[in-house]
């Protein structure tokens, strides 16, 4: 079966993981010829590809159409930041052909020549080749590594951290190993750790618990100016302050911390990655050079 598969938190649609993301997989739309990515499992149940009102929208959306002398696959990107989308065979995983398309425009994928049976071209197609796709240029990606990040929380008070960098419980994959969990509790809020264009936000969910949640963590996530993203993770339900395509300012209110998706206790799960979801270490002003030690406490400095 042609199957989308997503590294991310946090999205083949709007959702990535508690940070996520082993490999999120949303399933082909074959009735309607309509093929949408998104980081929501269900969506591959919904046959007309409608999403409910309020719900997760996608990403990317793979639509066929027939021209005059071929039939054509697009992918159009339908958020506020470039996409990677990369053509991978089904049998090895290996990438065929890389793409970037630029927000809310769409590029060809694949085409074939008329006379043309669609069903076979399809049936064909699902059984050779899949699809994975990340936020991000990796041509205009070069991260900040002397930016020192605002923590995400408010002034003038101290919160400990549960978990670090390469934590034991889930810190321990190329999208979280950098990643760290601040002991917030349900309700405080959340704050922008660096400028940026808001790219995705979800606040739908309600539910927390094992693994079954993976993909059910509310989350907002940041694009920076040299190409990085921040997700603030397992946002309390409503708990965003922003939408997609809302330009913040370092230390701007954004959000509400929550108990959403694959996750213990409330907290704030905070990482910024690069291009393919890959973390990457990241300092906070007023602890310059230092890694945050789990069981340790820390406060806004400035």
């Amino acid at each position: 079966m042609f199957i989308f598969e997503r590294l991310n938190t946090y999205t083949l649609m709007n959702q990535t993981i508690s940070e996520l993301l082993p490999l999120k997989k949303a399933f082909l739309l074959l009735f309607t010829c309509t093929w949408m990515l998104s980081s929501c499992a269900a969506m591959a149940q919904n046959r007309k590809g409608v999403l409910p009102k309020g719900k997760d929208e996608v990403d990317i959306s793979l639509t066929t159409e027939l021209l005059e002398d071929r039939m054509v696959l697009w992918a159009e990107n339908k958020t506020f930041a470039p996409l990677q989308l990369d053509l991978k065979l089904e049998s090895n995983d290996s990438i065929v052909q890389e793409f970037i398309i630029e927000p809310h425009k769409k590029i060809e994928i694949k085409s074939w020549p008329k006379p043309v049976d669609k069903e076979v071209v399809v049936n064909d197609f699902n059984d050779t080749y899949k699809f994975s796709y990340y936020f991000g240029d990796p041509r205009t990606t070069n991260p900040d590594t002397d930016y020192l990040y605002r923590l995400p929380f408010k002034k003038g008070k101290a919160y400990s951290v549960s978990q670090s960098f390469g934590g034991k419980f889930s810190h321990h994959s190329i999208q979280s190993k950098y990643a760290i969990d601040f002991q917030l509790e349900i309700g405080e809020p959340v704050f922008a750790a660096r400028d940026g264009l808001v790219v995705k936000v979800q606040s739908h969910f309600k539910e927390h618990g094992g693994k079954e949640f993976l993909y059910k963590a509310n989350r907002i996530i940041v694009l920076h100016d040299d190409g990085t993203t921040a997700s603030y993770v397992h946002l309390d339900y409503n708990g965003a302050l922003v939408s997609e395509g809302d330009r913040v300012k370092r230390g701007q209110k954004i959000g509400y911390s929550g108990l959403t998706g694959y996750t213990r206790g409330p907290h704030l799960h905070f990482v910024v990655r690069k291009e393919k979801d890959i973390a990457i270490p990241i300092y906070f002003e007023g602890y310059e050079g230092k890694v945050l030690k789990k069981r340790r406490k820390y406060k806004v400095k400035k």
